[in-house]
């Protein structure tokens, strides 16, 4: 057992070693954490690059069933960094706690790229929504988890998501795309008619909703990109976006093998 820290038993519970730093929660305020906050927490901040149920596809980074108790770098059917893979650990809940504080800190060189480390507000109820969605949690699942939250998809994206749509309709998404024949920058332009126009007048494409696991995605296409891949197709959860924020660089995918994405809102648009 590492001193400090909290360890999956073979059983499936979890174990609290003594001593544990005065940061890390208790398991005490893990059960007692705001379930509705941890999940409202992990829409907002990693349900874009991330999945939580048995089974869950991986995105831009794995799927986090099964997470504690599990080799840095070992989850399944996706590609870790070398940073990660050499960590030489095993994840548990103080590592996972300092790694959404600062995930540079915790592994330096490692992909996950986030626009700023997970409040410690936020950060308890964050994990404890993890720890019970990923099969973790030696504590039953609350009433809350099971209270129905539909969003009411007959109202216009601009009345459901207000937020998102006022944010990504009025401002610029930047682009820089890394290639092994080089660097492509533009911007876009997300337009309330459903197409998405581009500073560069070769690039056209289009925008639309779908649902996916009782989640609602943005999904867009673009064509005519100066460069390979030409086109691209990309979805994302909305309430990943939920919360505007501003940034030349807030994600980072993979569309094709050798081909790094950037993408970042700026404030305006031409």
């Amino acid at each position: 057992m590492h001193r400090g820290l909290f360890i999956l038993c073979t059983t499936g519970g979890l174990l609290f070693a003594s001593g544990a730093p005065a940061a890390v929660p208790t398991r005490d305020q893990l059960v007692a954490a705001d379930y509705q906050k941890g999940r409202t927490a992990f829409q907002q901040r990693c349900s874009a690059c991330h999945t939580l149920a048995e089974g869950g596809s991986n995105l831009v980074g794995p799927n986090l069933w099964g997470l504690i108790g599990r080799k840095a770098g070992a989850s399944p059917d996706f590609a870790a960094s070398e940073a990660l893979r050499s960590a030489g650990f095993e994840w548990d809940v103080a590592r996972v706690w300092a790694f959404l504080a600062g995930p540079e800190q915790l592994v330096p060189g490692n992909r996950m790229l986030i626009p700023e480390p997970v409040p410690e507000a936020d950060r308890t109820a964050l994990m404890s929504f993890m720890l019970l969605e990923t099969g973790a949690a030696d504590w039953p699942r609350p009433a809350a988890a099971t209270a129905d939250q539909k969003v009411d998809r007959t109202k216009p994206l601009s009345e459901r998501y207000p937020s998102f749509y006022n944010h990504l309709m009025t401002n610029t998404t930047r682009y820089r795309m890394e290639t092994p024949d080089g660097e492509v920058r533009f911007d876009t332009y997300f337009n309330a008619d459903g197409s998405v126009s581009s500073s560069e007048k070769s690039i056209r494409g289009f925008w639309n909703t779908v649902e996916r696991r009782g989640m609602e995605f943005f999904c867009y296409a673009l064509d005519g990109i100066p460069g390979k891949p030409s086109q691209l197709v990309e979805c994302f959860p909305i309430a990943a976006m939920a919360i505007p924020r501003f940034a030349e660089q807030l994600w980072t995918s993979k569309p094709v093998e050798g081909v790094t994405l950037h993408g970042g809102i700026m404030a305006g648009r031409p």
